[in-house]
């Protein structure tokens, strides 16, 4: 503003002196730099009046490696046209590898990603950028800085577009067979589909209570209202249920922070248990002592066997964190409340702690199958009873080494969401 009154006063005196020197080139020459003044303060004033900056990200969820194609757009939706604009939008560093347009953000593990441009009337520009997909978690693109100005450059204008798209990238996955798991009923599954249990989910009526019924299938307000104890009947499924229960605690006390290589080999073997399960025809679901981002809820993805149900459990298995709100222990209980008969329980850990222990037990001895895969150095000293103990991080760290070095299998290659997922879901769809 100082710099515009500076203009304005000095183009007046340059008419001033003309008219006392009686010289026209200066009368015309302060007239000419007042004119420019403020139309130059005018245009910049104006100049990012209907403009628009917006990403075009055709698919925003990949595994660790893919590439993800982004478009930047500049748009001017006016007569007026624009200069010169240049646009600063955050990525997530070490995504763009061949990228020379790059500066440092004051937000830790971002970079700014320059491009600038002049925009006339009406016109649109953008610029596609390929993005690889950094490791497994939740990014988002933004928020962007835009700077602009008059044709003269004097009035420089700044403006911020706080938006932001969300990147969410996949843990990795292996085939159980990798990690030293059979591939047939490795969860002691039953075979076939034509075992029928209740599905606590959907009610079908009420019955008059039998000794031995357990006391979360009596109705009470049914009771309440008969004078006498009424127990739920619940509709038939043949749909095998499978649940898997994640552990992210690393370290003994959560003040003692976490093992980032832990937490994530813990997150691949979860998310391959729930591609094996949904890929057998269980109805899965995921419940975590950990949390969803910004939230003190632990993650819970309700079991199912929707078309997208792989895909909901992969994403809340991308954007977990380390942080337990609450014992695993405790999720579990409150889980098997809304189990059916005989549903499967995986419970992937690095520790055993006495309480999970125990709850697993309680799960185990209600009736369900109970599996636990192990990511500890050697065997739990908590005992387990009849729970099957898988331990798979030998074969962890031999499919990480093999990665590193080059030679990972075919199979243990990431999948594509765009097109393993697709695949999945669509094959959900055809099944009765």
């Amino acid at each position: 503003m100082w710099f515009s009154r500076s203009l304005i006063q000095f183009s007046i005196a340059f008419v001033i002196l003309g008219i006392l020197f009686g010289s026209g080139p200066l009368i015309a020459f302060g007239v000419f730099l007042l004119a420019a003044t403020l139309v130059a303060r005018w245009w910049g004033k104006h100049a990012l009046d209907d403009v628009r900056y917006e990403r075009v990200i055709p698919e925003n969820r990949a595994f660790e490696g893919e590439k993800l194609a982004v478009t930047l757009r500049m748009i001017n939706d006016k007569l007026l046209p624009v200069p010169l604009i240049e646009v600063r939008d955050s990525v997530p560093e070490n995504t763009l590898l061949d990228e020379d347009h790059l500066s440092p953000t004051g937000y830790p593990g971002y970079v700014h990603v320059s491009r600038s441009t002049h925009l006339s009337w009406y016109e649109r520009i953008g610029w596609p950028l390929e993005l690889e997909a950094p490791p497994r978690g939740y990014y988002r693109l933004g928020p962007a800085r835009i700077t602009t100005g008059d044709i003269f450059g004097f009035f420089p204008v700044e403006a911020t577009s706080e938006k932001t798209d969300p990147i969410i990238i996949y843990p990795r996955l292996y085939t159980l067979p990798e990690l030293g798991l059979p591939a047939e009923r490795p969860f002691g599954e039953i075979k076939g589909r034509d075992r029928i249990f209740e599905d606590p989910s959907r009610i079908a009526g009420i019955r008059d209570y039998r000794p031995g019924d357990p006391m979360r299938r009596i109705d009470w307000k049914a009771s309440a209202r008969l004078q006498t104890l009424q127990s739920r009947v619940y509709e038939p499924s043949a749909t095998m249920h499978l649940l898997v229960a994640l552990n992210v605690n690393t370290m003994e006390h959560a003040w003692q922070g976490f093992m980032p290589d832990q937490l994530e080999r813990a997150l691949s073997v979860a998310g391959s248990v729930a591609r094996h399960g949904f890929d057998g025809g269980y109805a899965i679901g995921l419940v975590a002592n950990g949390a969803y981002p910004e939230s003190d809820r632990p993650m819970r993805v309700p079991v199912g066997r929707s078309s997208d149900q792989l895909m909901r459990t992969l994403e809340a298995l991308a954007v977990i964190g380390p942080m337990t709100p609450t014992p695993l222990e405790r999720v579990i209980d409150t889980e098997a409340q809304r189990f059916p008969y005989g549903a499967t329980l995986v419970c992937v850990t690095a520790r055993m702690d006495p309480p999970l222990a125990a709850s697993l037990r309680r799960v185990a001895g209600a009736g369900h199958t109970v599996s636990v895969v192990s990511l500890a150095e050697g065997e739990f000293e908590e005992d387990l009873g009849r729970i099957r103990v898988y331990n798979v991080l030998t074969a962890v760290r031999s499919l990480e080494a093999r990665r590193l070095e080059g030679t990972t299998p075919a199979a243990a290659q990431p999948v594509s969401p765009r097109s393993e997922l697709a695949g999945w879901a669509r094959g959900s769809e055809d099944e009765p």
